[in-house]
């Protein structure tokens, strides 16, 4: 159940997504590291998806990276459109800054569901994505730490 969950909140996610141009995305990201722990579910030069192998993890887990236009990427408001459609549908913004959402929903039947937006420029013009299911709620800390994993699997 959480499964259709975290694949409502990706959907979701993708809602929200600009395309971009640029190099490959695949150039950036250390697809070896990503693809000895998570099956790969999407790539493309704009696009790259992975999730976790078990899907019956307590905690699991869609990567999603996309290369933006620089103009959407200096949008100000960017974050600000994210939040306002996000409300829309029901969610609660668990967090918020110039760089980073996080969007929470609770379904009794399902659990616990998470989004993850952050903006990162370290290499191009970047959107990571996560979308996590969980039965168990989680700490603004726990999903910073997800974050972070996922900025770990792009090269340095």
């Amino acid at each position: 159940m959480k499964k259709i969950l975290v694949l409502f909140l990706s959907l979701l996610a993708l809602v929200f997504v600009a395309c971009g141009k640029d190099k490959d995305i695949r150039d950036i990201l250390d697809k070896e590291k990503i693809s000895s722990k998570f099956n790969i579910v999407e790539e493309n030069e704009k696009y790259f998806e992975f999730k976790d192998k078990d899907d019956n993890r307590d905690v699991f887990r869609i990567f999603m990276y996309e290369k933006i236009s620089s103009i959407d990427f200096k949008n100000p408001k960017k974050i600000d459109s994210l939040e306002e459609g996000y409300i829309e549908q029901g969610c609660d913004i668990i967090y918020k800054d110039k760089d980073t959402i996080m969007i929470g929903i609770f379904d009794p039947e399902v659990g616990y569901g998470y989004n993850i937006h952050n903006f990162d420029n370290s290499k191009t013009t970047l959107e990571i994505i996560v979308a996590i299911g969980s039965q168990d709620e989680l700490s603004e800390k726990d999903l910073f730490e997800i974050l972070k994993e996922a900025k770990s699997f792009i090269k340095k």
